[in-house]
């Protein structure tokens, strides 16, 4: 039976305590450093609404650390998945090479869906990126893949996190760059998709996520109970 243990609090100080080159992989979306919010629901007053926590360019420090930190755990000739918005590929891009990655694909995901703004002067975007980058060099399972994955937004309605990816993605990713009972990673676990990808998958994961809310939230999708928070801030 694999192993599953989630964090509810900072993922720089539960990182501390993960060994050097210990995880097998990381699938990962952090802050966008945009301050992200929807100005598409009509109810102002939804979460969603609200700016995600640590997202500006103010905390690209935290980004640094945190991929510094990814390189420490990982073992040698493994993969991360790393999730990032266009406006910030360039910012990413130096961050992932200053901690030591070798960049092997900016993937295009694109949506059944596009972003709104400005309707008269700016074309939908319906991508985003998905860094695939390497500590040493990782060979992928399977067939050779195209860098242009199509997957299905999730939809609003069924939406627990604003900037939630689907499932079927998150799958493909952990498919290709970990076997079963490996240990996958992710310090901003949001409303748990890694995990919940991990458990159908019969990978090991370790989870971290700030924000109390979406924490209950990806304890009940992986693990269908009530959170101990203070025992989960401690590892």
């Amino acid at each position: 039976m694999n192993e599953t243990k989630l964090y509810y609090g900072d993922c720089l100080e539960v990182m501390k305590n993960i060994e050097d080159c210990s995880i097998d992989l990381v699938v990962t979306d952090p802050p966008y450093l945009i301050n992200y919010k929807t100005n598409y629901r009509k109810n102002k007053s939804h979460k969603f609404c609200n700016e995600i926590k640590i997202d500006d360019m103010n905390d690209i420090d935290l980004i640094k650390k945190y991929t510094n930190e990814c390189y420490r755990i990982m073992k040698n000739d493994t993969a991360m998945y790393i999730f990032c918005s266009s406006k910030a590929v360039d910012v990413f891009k130096n961050i992932l090479k200053d901690s030591g990655f070798n960049i092997k694909n900016q993937i295009i995901w694109v949506k059944n869906s596009w972003t709104a703004g400005d309707l008269q002067a700016q074309f939908g975007q319906q991508y985003e990126i998905i860094f695939l980058v390497n500590k040493g060099r990782k060979k992928f399972n399977g067939k050779r893949l195209t860098d242009v994955w199509n997957f299905d937004r999730v939809s609003w309605k069924m939406q627990m996190h604003q900037n939630q990816k689907p499932l079927d993605l998150i799958e493909q990713c952990i498919l290709k760059h970990s076997n079963e009972n490996n240990i996958v990673f992710d310090g901003f676990m949001g409303s748990g998709t890694t995990g919940v990808a991990c458990k159908e998958l019969n990978r090991n994961f370790i989870g971290v996520e700030l924000d109390e809310k979406y924490f209950d939230i990806a304890n009940e999708r992986i693990l269908g109970g009530e959170p101990n928070h203070q025992e989960a801030k401690t590892i």
